[in-house]
């Protein structure tokens, strides 16, 4: 193919042509000219290079050493009232944040946008332990729009629900769209669990708490005939409202309801699977003495935790079990892996469970599981091995992750945005979602590169560029009536504006290319998103791209403004 005539000329631009054949060479449209391409046009996304530094290779899983990294909390939203929870849906830059008193806000690069993404505030009771508790993403959210939430409804009572997104706005859920999956009238209105995930086996995990009220009164996290007290295990795909998947332990057990997976636990307050190895851990919070992390690993089901007739590795109570359980100390309990005392050492009153840390930004912390306390606030890790069910390098970071803004204060949850990266969720009237980042961590930023003026501005926005993340930009085709094809590239240095046939250039050609991106557009097109990775690579924090949009047509082109783009790990 030909170069566009007066385009200046670089390193080649890569592409796969619509059918995925073979490259196109330089800067010629696609398909060829005077052919129109096919409706609709296939997006064809070019690899983003950033080849001026080798990606720094990861710490092997579970491997630390005495000079680990240091690491920082730094504050990505605030202003939100009673947020209980933080989560994203694979590969989303988004982040959802589930506020008790019924809403669920999104975080969108750094911002927290207007409309909420879920507001039953109407049908939400938010006293004392209740309101809208937890949020799950099915793992196919990004075809079928399927959201799972877990709250207390206006008679007090646990709701288990699924909802569907506005296909005409992804930020927001069409409101109409409510589906009951599981409902249970509460005997009091503390002990609601309030956690619910996707396991790896694609069945939703549903937390509850014994029904509340003190010590358990009518042992209900020992009886398999009730829901309280356990961990669900439920098919939402075969059936709606639910179905039994096929291997749950209980099924045919006389007396036990089928949807039980584990059970014997108070008030599970936050779980989560560790998204290697499928292991789940469960934070229960105790009643006088302990709080404890429960362990199950991947796909076993059946566990009994022991409460109430333990307290972590306590004696409890049998008292008002109908069917007596088995004795204090039996082998029939699983007992917790790790264990915080009512003060004592480690010190805690009401255990937040956590994760185990699987992103790209801390690989020495790699295999690492952080927890926390409400009211004490601090945050400790430690590492599991199941194969010897030993605990070991329990530290507490709560000193490295006390932010320049003050010690954060009733962390309610922990969470993982789209990439696996560790979120913390303060639970306060004015409160706040944190990220563990790197110490030194520079905050990605863009700062538009205009020129003289004379380009128009196609280029309409550049988000940040997360370290492991993804970028996206935004180029206005409509420029060029002729456009077949949008881009932008990156290079490491920027020059004086030059006059082009098609423009004013900005950056310099002949320097080194960090990267380009491009898509191929059908005439007519208007506004055209181009996403592509950012290699997780220490090196490019606070490292600085020129980049500039353009668009090619039919024997013409046009060079748009431009964005310096600032590599960060948030």
């Amino acid at each position: 193919m030909n170069a566009i005539p007066g385009f200046p000329t670089g390193p080649p631009l890569e592409a796969e042509n619509s059918s995925g054949s073979g490259p196109i060479d330089g800067f010629a449209p696609h398909p060829e000219a005077g052919t129109p391409p096919e409706a609709p046009m296939r997006s064809i996304l070019l690899p983003l290079l950033f080849a001026l530094h080798a990606p720094t290779a990861p710490a092997a899983p579970g491997s630390h050493d005495a000079a680990a990294p240091a690491i920082q909390l730094v504050r990505i939203a605030d202003g939100l009232k009673l947020p209980l929870f933080a989560c994203s849906p694979p590969g989303d830059r988004r982040i959802f944040v589930v506020l008790k008193g019924g809403e669920i806000k999104i975080v969108e690069d750094g911002v927290v946008l207007a409309n909420d993404f879920l507001d039953i505030r109407s049908a939400v009771t938010s006293l004392g332990e209740q309101g809208l508790l937890g949020l799950a993403f099915h793992p196919d959210f990004a075809t079928n729009g399927f959201v799972f939430v877990h709250y207390t409804d206006a008679n007090g009572d646990t709701m288990i629900s699924r909802w569907t997104v506005n296909p005409n706005d992804p930020n927001r859920i069409d409101p109409t769209s409510e589906a009951p999956i599981l409902q249970r009238k509460q005997p009091f209105e503390n002990h609601n669990g309030g956690w619910i995930g996707f396991g790896p086996d694609g069945y939703l995990y549903i937390a509850l708490g014994d029904g509340g009220g003190a010590n358990d009164p009518r042992c209900r996290a020992q009886d398999l005939g009730q829901l309280f007290g356990k961990i669900l295990r439920i098919d939402v795909d075969a059936a709606l409202p639910y179905a039994i998947p096929p291997s749950n332990p209980f099924i045919g057990v006389s007396g036990a309801r089928p949807e039980v997976f584990h059970y014997g636990l108070r008030n599970p307050w936050r779980a989560s699977f560790d998204r290697r190895t499928g292991d789940l851990y469960i934070g229960d919070v105790g009643e006088d003495l302990r709080e404890e992390i429960d362990f199950a690993p991947a796909g076993v089901g059946g566990l009994n935790f022991g409460w109430k007739t333990m307290e972590g590795t306590l004696c409890n109570s049998t008292r008002k079990c109908t069917v007596p359980p088995p004795p204090c100390g039996s082998n029939s309990y699983t007992d917790p892996i790790f264990e915080t005392f009512h003060g004592g050492t480690p010190a805690g009153v009401s255990i937040t469970g956590g994760y185990v840390y699987r992103g790209c930004a801390l690989p020495t912390f790699d295999g690492q599981y952080f927890f926390s306390d409400y009211v004490n606030a601090q945050i400790h890790t430690f590492e599991y091995d199941p194969a010897t069910g030993v605990v070991s390098n329990h530290r507490n970071r709560t000193s490295a992750l006390t932010p320049p803004s003050g010690r954060v204060r009733d962390i309610a949850s922990f969470g993982e945005d789209g990439f696996g990266e560790l979120l913390i969720v303060e639970h306060r009237l004015n409160g706040a979602v944190y990220k563990v980042v790197p110490a030194g961590a520079v905050a990605s930023t863009n700062t538009p590169r205009l020129g003289s003026g004379r380009n128009p501005a196609c280029f309409l926005d550049s988000s940040p560029a997360v370290l492991g993340a993804t970028w996206t930009g935004r180029v206005d085709a409509s420029v060029l009536p002729s456009a077949l094809m949008v881009g932008v590239l990156g290079y490491d240095a920027p020059v004086a504006p030059t006059a082009t046939s098609g423009g004013e250039l900005l950056i310099d050609l002949s320097g080194t290319r960090i990267f380009s991106v491009g898509t191929v557009v059908a005439p007519g097109s208007g506004s055209t998103a181009i996403t592509c990775p950012v290699p997780c690579d220490p090196a490019l924090n606070g490292f600085v791209t020129y980049s500039q949009a353009f668009v090619l047509g039919l024997g013409a082109w046009k060079l748009c403004n431009g964005f310096d783009i600032t590599t960060g790990w948030y």
